[in-house]
């Protein structure tokens, strides 16, 4: 048998059935380490006591011993204080017990653990699922216990008593959710929240719920939460010793979800189906979409951003589109990642991670990607639209070919708009017709009104920021202007004015983005 799969006790777990049989137990836990494969009497011939069997002895016969080594020890009688104080694992019963009797109902109790174990065991090795690993278990803890993954979504729940969670169908993928109403208790819940970042076997307490549960966080090798197995205090009441057990079920549980697959691919797989849906331009309701992005703890009005990425294979970049989406989601927290033909979408959730450019930053260097990033958004409905601004961010990141691994739409939307009007009309046809007129004025005069004006307007109409960019004085500065509107009818009054403003400056962005960089009338803006 794999060594990994073995089931051993700690003291504790022998208490709690000694507990039942005998009265006035006292328990001092020390270490308690989960190393105990059996019981024996204890021989004064013994030179050492191993940590891998709980001994049974009188307390007159710890006076002449005091290992270094870790021991578990079922005590009749006074225990010296020494020994109480220790590392050691200590079961104190009463001197008059009866030897053989203690001996049976401690191989009774190893009996039944180890049985437990085994029946597990035997699950694992005929290659047995989850279901069958929990209904065992549920008359092994004499309660109720259920498996979800990490959307709360259930994987196993053999036994269901009143007051439990009442699990809906998901009308996707057939599957049972958690209703959206606990979702939001849950969420809301900062115990709850807080057994999230634990490990190991802990109690939730009865607040939330009306009993208590011992649960068991399951996580993959980089520690990422994969699901829980949750044991309801119901039936009857939980047991110290059974933190050591819900453990112990939680890792064969883990091999068996290890094994075939990873725990949350069915609700994904409806999941990405919708997100791949929504950037093509499909409808959904606000419910549909609240209900399924729920199970990723997000909102209809939390702050996105959308990215798309190149998702073609490149020298150095060995792995597939899957492969890097795994990848993504398991280095940007709050990001969901999936891929359409060759490219890659993902969005990321701020109101989990504010700080994720550094995280994409080095995914892209890592894999020689090229991305565009959408603008903020609030309302998850609209993906389809940031979809767009992330495709269009890209495509420019592609055609400036430089050294920027990422463009934001916002970075772009100026040269976007351009090249949109620019497709309908020529620079001159879109552009104010001063501008047109000062560029021709100077060419047959060899001036610089045209330039004068524009870094005029750019500078908000600020004489001095204006003189000293054009290196003229002010009385320079101002017979240009004069100039200007006797040539043109341009008024600084006319420039004022918000729109003919905003159309002069937009009218300058256009035609310097179009005209030849060794255009002698070139400004930089």
């Amino acid at each position: 048998m794999n060594r990994d799969i073995r089931f051993l006790l700690n003291l504790q777990i022998l208490a709690d059935e000694l507990i039942e049989q005998y009265q006035d137990i006292q328990f001092y836990r020390g270490l308690d380490s989960q190393t105990l494969e059996g019981v024996y009497f204890y021989n004064k011939k013994d030179r050492q006591l191993l940590p891998k069997y709980a001994y049974i002895l009188r307390g007159t016969d710890l006076q002449n011993i005091f290992p270094k080594q870790h021991c578990s020890l079922i005590v009749l009688g006074e225990i010296p204080e020494k020994w109480k104080n220790s590392t050691h694992s200590l079961l104190q019963l009463p001197k008059e017990t009866d030897l053989l009797d203690l001996m049976n109902q401690c191989q009774e109790a190893f009996h039944k653990h180890v049985s437990w174990a085994e029946k597990l065991q035997n699950v694992i090795i005929q290659e047995e699922g989850v279901e069958e690993l929990c209904r065992i278990s549920c008359s092994y803890f004499k309660n109720p216990l259920f498996v979800h993954d990490s959307q709360l979504q259930l994987i196993s729940c053999p036994v269901w008593r009143e007051g439990m969670i009442v699990w809906e169908k998901d009308e996707q993928t057939g599957q049972l959710i958690t209703p959206l109403e606990d979702l939001n208790d849950f969420r809301t819940d900062r115990e709850y929240l807080h057994t999230l970042t634990t490990e190991g076997a802990h109690i939730y307490s009865a607040e939330l719920r009306g009993y208590r549960d011992i649960y068991v966080n399951i996580r993959d090798d980089n520690g990422t939460y994969e699901g829980r197995l949750v044991i309801c205090e119901i039936d009857t009441p939980l047991k110290p010793g059974q933190f050591a057990s819900a453990e112990y079920l939680a890792k064969l549980i883990r091999m068996v979800l290890s094994r075939r697959g990873h725990l949350d691919i069915p609700y994904k797989r409806a999941l990405y189906q919708m997100l791949e849906s929504m950037v093509q331009g499909k409808t959904f309701t606000n419910s549909e979409i609240e209900s399924r992005i729920a199970q990723c703890k997000w909102k209809l009005t939390d702050h996105y951003v959308c990215i798309r990425m190149d998702g073609e294979e490149e020298e150095g970049n060995p792995g597939s589109a899957v492969s890097v989406c795994n990848y993504v989601e398991t280095r940007v927290s709050g990001s969901r990642a999936f891929f359409i033909g060759n490219q890659i979408c993902i969005i990321i959730n701020l109101s989990v991670n504010k700080d994720y450019t550094s995280e994409i930053a080095g995914i892209l260097r890592d894999g020689l990607f090229k991305a565009g990033v959408s603008n903020v958004f609030d309302d998850f409905t609209r993906l389809s639209h940031y979809y767009r601004q992330a495709s269009i961010a890209l495509e420019y990141c592609r055609k400036r070919n430089d050294t920027k691994w990422y463009y934001a739409f916002g970075d772009i939307v100026m040269d976007y708009i351009g090249d949109l009007c620019g497709s309908q009309f020529e620079p001159e046809e879109l552009c104010a017709c001063e501008l047109k007129t000062l560029r021709e004025y100077d060419e047959e005069n060899h001036t610089e009104l045209y330039k004068t004006l524009c870094k005029y307007i750019l500078n908000e109409r600020n004489t001095v920021a204006t003189a000293a960019q054009l290196y003229v004085g002010r009385s320079t500065l101002f017979y240009r202007l004069r100039k200007i509107k006797e040539i043109t009818g341009l008024a600084a009054s006319d420039m004022a004015k918000p729109v003919k403003n905003l159309y002069l400056r937009f009218s300058i962005f256009i035609m310097e983005k179009h005209v030849e960089k060794g255009d002698k009338n070139y400004v930089d803006t």
